[in-house]
């Protein structure tokens, strides 16, 4: 039993020994794998810090690949030009073969050889920054060479310009049709839109009539075919510099002028995206927000809802009050994520034009303040009869900034709102809707005539008037006693303000015929009579000086 332990024993120490050793010796191969990978970093790192700047060699058109570092007295570019003029001579010599192409190594360096010539050499620093041996980065000049030569000789081949012509030919043939068509195009245009005057084409929201629209649109026709003719020659062009080699940069660069502010832009617009997700998002709620509103006025105006107070032709100036509140606060919120709203220039401009807004608005927001009172105060509506000084006529139009009223002679006066807010205004529809509205005349009669019998002729007339109310009846008054005659108030009631011109008119006709038809004289007594006797001739002649009467207006 004691030797099996004894066993068991030395099998676990041997066991732990093998192990033990294994990682040690994994440790040291690391070690060693690891100071070795230092030792060529280290030196790689020496070896680029005392390369000096490379130069490209470039036979043709195209770098085929660079030169590191000055050999003797010559520098990279030195040595560089002078392995493209070696290439570019292989490409002159009409004999040239591939196979010519040695690969020598002579001083511990590969040199490239045609025909005993020096084309490059490839040495150890070359090697060493191209990351790849000798050899191989030899082998990798000798086939970039060689490619360079033919594919040279097959961009001047005689097939190769055979195609070249040919695909400048179908080029401007192209460019040829492109532009007809577009002239083509534009003068159909042109034709469709003026016979669009006076059918679909009308006039903008009463800006401009139909002629300057026809006219603006012939405009933007003619503008829309100079864009496309500049971006037809601009791509034949491209087009055309494309076709040679000798031109394909010329034609990337056209193309590049083209392409990077598009890029820019498609770039900028992604950048944008977020914060144009976000405007969006705040644009759609305030929407939501003043449909609510509007809903809710047009609600009020029609009598669906009634607020106590709250006056049905307040609702659709208060919906319009809102509205601006609402704007000014969505631009509150929305100002920040403008692109470059926090730009200085930005700025200045903002604080510029609230400056300039501020100083010459100050009659603006004097009548839009007047404006806003008289909504509220009411005193009067559109289609109201009204005079304001020697003003009379119906209200057509009430706006923020001014009232235009149409007189009797249908003559348009605007009126500023603050002016309208500093003179005395007379309502007679207001009057005549609430109470009805009273009319009056006066008539001077002699004292020889009685009272009654002139009232009875003035109550006649007014029955015989249109337009005037039968439930209030018309009421007479003497206002004066003069020397000569009595002066009567005839006042009658109606409802057709707008009519007053024609109830007076009537009134006064009708006190004619009543007056008339009773043999009395409405002209006053005061008069003088000058009786001239000439022989067997009676001649009367009879001076009167008329006091007349006196109608007058409310």
């Amino acid at each position: 039993m004691h030797k099996r332990y004894s066993i068991s024993y030395r099998l676990v120490f041997l066991l732990a020994l093998i192990v033990c050793g294994t990682s040690v010796f994994a440790q040291k191969k690391n070690t060693n794998k690891k100071k070795a990978v230092e030792v060529v970093t280290i030196d790689t790192i020496q070896i680029a810090k005392l390369f000096p700047r490379k130069a490209p060699v470039v036979p043709f058109r195209d770098t085929i690949f660079y030169i590191y570092g000055s050999m003797g007295s010559f520098t990279s570019e030195q040595r560089a030009n002078a392995i493209s003029e070696r290439i570019r001579a292989l490409y002159d010599d009409p004999r040239f073969d591939d196979d010519s192409i040695k690969l020598i190594d002579i001083d511990d360096n590969i040199k490239l050889v045609y025909k005993n010539e020096l084309i490059v050499s490839v040495d150890t620093l070359q090697a060493a920054l191209g990351e790849k041996t000798k050899i191989a980065l030899a082998q990798s000049f000798r086939e970039k060479i060689i490619a360079s030569i033919h594919k040279h000789q097959e961009e001047n081949s005689l097939r190769r310009i055979a195609i070249q012509a040919g695909w400048v030919a179908l080029i401007l043939l192209v460019m040829f049709f492109l532009l007809r068509g577009i002239f083509f195009v534009y003068r159909r245009a042109k034709i469709f839109i003026r016979l669009q005057r006076g059918k679909r084409i009308k006039g903008i929201f009463g800006l401009i009539d139909a002629d300057r629209e026809v006219h603006l649109f012939i405009f933007l026709l003619k503008l829309l075919r100079f864009v496309l003719i500049i971006m037809s020659l601009y791509l034949g062009i491209w087009a055309l510099f494309k076709v040679f080699p000798n031109t394909t940069d010329l034609s990337d660069r056209l193309l590049d002028y083209v392409l990077s502010p598009l890029k820019s832009i498609a770039r900028s617009v992604i950048d944008y995206l977020p914060e144009f997700f976000t405007i969006l998002v705040i644009m759609v709620i305030f929407m939501y927000i003043r449909k609510s509103f509007r809903f809710v006025a047009q609600q009020i105006s029609t009598g669906k809802i009634t607020i106590k107070g709250f006056y049905p032709d307040w609702a659709t100036p208060t919906y319009n009050i809102l509205n601006v509140i609402l704007y000014i606060f969505m631009f509150i919120l929305i100002f920040p994520y403008l692109p470059k709203s926090d730009s200085t220039v930005f700025q200045g401009v903002s604080v510029f034009a609230g400056i300039m807004l501020s100083l010459g608005s100050t009659s603006i927001i004097g009548n839009l303040v007047a404006g806003l009172v008289i909504t509220y105060m009411r005193p009067f509506k559109i289609g109201d009869r009204i005079k304001m000084d020697d003003c009379l006529g119906d209200v057509v139009e009430k706006t923020a900034l001014v009232t235009r009223v149409r007189t009797l002679k249908n003559e348009i006066i605007t009126i500023p709102n603050s002016n309208v807010m500093n003179t005395k205004t007379l309502n007679y529809s207001a009057s005549a809707r609430e109470y009805g509205l009273i009319l009056y005349i006066h008539v001077t009669v002699g004292y020889e005539v009685p009272w009654e019998q002139v009232q009875e002729l003035l109550l006649t007339a007014a029955s015989n008037t249109d337009n005037l109310m039968k439930k209030q009846k018309p009421f007479i008054l003497q206002t004066s006693l003069d020397e000569f005659n009595i002066e009567y108030q005839l006042n009658v009631y109606t409802k057709e303000a707008g009519k007053m011109s024609a109830i007076y008119s009537d009134l006064r006709k009708h006190v004619q015929d009543a007056f008339r038809e009773a043999g009395i004289n409405l002209v006053s007594p005061h008069y003088i009579i000058n009786q001239n006797f000439d022989g067997d001739k009676n001649q009367t002649e009879n001076v009167v000086e008329p006091t007349p009467s006196k109608p007058s207006d409310k």
